[in-house]
């Protein structure tokens, strides 16, 4: 055995660097390439990307422009209103669900995180349909005999479509956190005579104060670099950082898009940082060893601090849910124009989008482009993993781990106009392969994560077994492992194909005409919102609610039996 390993060595050490190779080069062409143009457009006085010099005058601007002071100032307001609210909504959620049974906590993270399967662009058109002037809340108010009120296009909308997409994250990483307590510790407490309102301020909270802070600062980070949700939702004096960067990109203003983008960057680096050192490494990691499900042996009292917090989760649910159903009803409207309770019943526009040419194709290309950005990111997420499991070198390793988390890290919007940059050079500009490198990239660090802990689990004296059998580096690997992270790599498959199919903003970047079904429905959304882009979110939602549904049933079921 010692000696066949021996052998294999040299052999699998050169096999395995040659396995970066399509990682590299699309990182490359798709991360450093694009954030490097980026960097040298942001030093150039006339925002070239060529290195003439350095200037900081673009820099300088940040803080002497008003007009970018402002930019900036509203997207820092947005972002702590959004990231308070979000904690507020999420702490008393995230307390019931892991008090709940195994069953119960189950079912209602499925139902928690069923707005990740459905388009982001689908979600906001959803809240323009329920917060317009002809929408829910608003037909509502009109029968009683008040409103309309104005809350679209501003920033109470922004708002809310950004503590929406937020709520699952800052949940989940709670929920995690509080399924981790040592639930003797409370018990204890209470036995030496400790009131709930001590035992929660001095032995409970202390406990997931760092997941608290960390979830808040990885949160606010994110909600800096949202694009989509305030270019829909808001109006022409809530422009922030991205939609501010994206604007100054269409006038080829590229100096001070680039020097605000790299401020970004710089903002977003630190805050994970800071995120991990006070939540550790292991904050957004699932729950290995727990409470939860234990709880079940002592159920949840309905004390008026619980019940307030079943209120918030019944909140929360009707903010993550509610979006998702609305849509459907007002796609079968006999009117021209998108209102609640629908106008009459009729089919014309599920007819209209499945014999437009607009729409056609503007599905097959997100199902084409999803379908080879699975197999491609998946292929890189295989390869990345492969490498850093198996190498002996902490530094191969530690690399590789960069690499392939960066592009979570990078704002991405900088992304989009960086790509752009470079594949308008490169003359990749609208074609397919540019648009799959684009995705393969965001996708790489989900399918890396995945396949790395399943190739990790994956004994290493198997794959040597079949040295000894005669079996070369390439066909153990293939033989062995790959059958036994099966499920992983499907999954892998399935989380990226699902994510280039949601994703906007780079394919925004990328597509002029031949464009992919968000950046169609983006298109409409911003030049003329019809009932057939209600026909198509319903079509699009649809699929994923009878998943939901059956997933939820199947976990009742399954933990029942246990």
């Amino acid at each position: 055995m010692t000696i066949v390993s021996t052998m294999a060595k040299p052999r699998s050490a050169l096999t395995r660097l040659s396995l970066l190779g399509l990682p590299v080069v699309i990182s490359f062409f798709a991360l450093f390439w694009p954030l490097f143009n980026v960097l040298l457009r942001s030093l150039n006085e006339k925002g070239r990307a060529a290195f003439e010099g350095f200037y900081f005058g673009h820099y300088l601007a940040l803080m002497q422009d008003e007009l970018l002071r402002q930019v900036v100032a509203q997207s820092l307001n947005l972002s702590w209103i959004s990231t308070a609210v979000t904690v507020t909504l999420a702490f008393p959620a995230a307390y019931v669900i892991s008090q709940l049974s195994k069953r119960a906590s189950s079912l209602m993270m499925v139902l928690i995180l069923m707005p990740f399967w459905v388009s982001i662009i689908v979600r906001l058109f959803a809240f323009t349909t329920i917060l317009g002037n002809e929408g829910i809340v608003n037909s509502i108010a009109s029968a009683f005999g008040v409103g309309p009120f104005p809350l679209m296009y501003n920033a109470f909308a922004t708002i809310v479509g950004m503590v929406a997409y937020l709520l699952p994250y800052m949940i989940l990483i709670l929920v995690s956190a509080m399924s981790s307590i040592d639930t003797s510790l409370l018990t204890a407490a209470r036995t030496m005579g400790a009131s709930e309102k001590r035992v929660f301020f001095d032995i409970y909270f202390p406990q997931v104060k760092a997941a608290l802070l960390g979830g808040s600062v990885i949160v606010f980070v994110l909600s800096l670099g949202f694009f989509l949700t305030p270019a829909i939702l808001g109006g022409p004096q809530n422009i922030t950082i991205p939609v501010f960067i994206q604007q100054q990109v269409q006038v080829y203003q590229w100096g001070k898009a680039a020097a605000m983008g790299i401020v970004l960057l710089l903002v977003s680096v630190l805050g994970y940082m800071l995120a991990l050192r006070i939540g550790g490494r292991g904050m957004l990691s699932p729950v290995q060893q727990g409470s939860r499900g234990a709880t079940a042996k002592e159920p949840l009292k309905l004390t008026k601090v619980t019940t307030l917090c079943l209120s918030v989760l019944v909140i929360d649910l009707i903010m993550l849910i509610l979006p998702l159903l609305v849509v459907i009803p007002t796609a079968f409207t006999e009117s021209m124009q998108i209102q609640f309770p629908p106008v009459g019943f009729s089919l014309k526009w599920f007819h209209e989008i499945f014999t437009s040419e607009i729409w056609q194709e503007s599905f097959f290309k997100s199902v084409r482009v999803a379908f080879m950005t699975a197999i491609c990111a998946t292929g890189c997420g295989l390869a990345l993993a492969r490498v850093a499991t198996r190498t002996g070198s902490r530094t191969l390793k530690s690399t590789i781990q960069i690499l392939a988390i960066t592009p979570l890290i990078v704002p991405v919007i900088l992304l989009g106009i960086g790509i752009f940059d470079v594949q308008n050079r490169t003359g990749l500009i609208g074609t397919d392969l540019g648009l799959v490198i684009a995705h393969t990239v965001l996708c790489m660090p989900l399918t890396f994560l995945v396949l790395g802990n399943a190739i990790s689990a994956v004994d290493i004296s198997l794959e040597q077994a079949a040295w000894t059998m005669g079996a070369g580096n390439a066909r153990a690997f293939f033989s062995v492992v790959v059958p036994s992270v099966t499920t992983a790599l499907i999954g892998s498959m399935i989380i990226s194909f699902v994510t280039s199919w949601d994703e906007a903003v780079l394919a925004m970047f990328q597509t002029d005409i031949d464009k992919t079904l968000p950046v169609a429905i983006y298109s409409f959304l911003k030049s003329g919102i019809t009932p057939a882009v209600s026909a198509v979110a319903a079509t699009v939602i649809s699929p994923v609610l009878i998943v939901i549904t059956i997933i939820a049933i199947k976990t009742m079921t399954t933990n029942r039996r246990g």
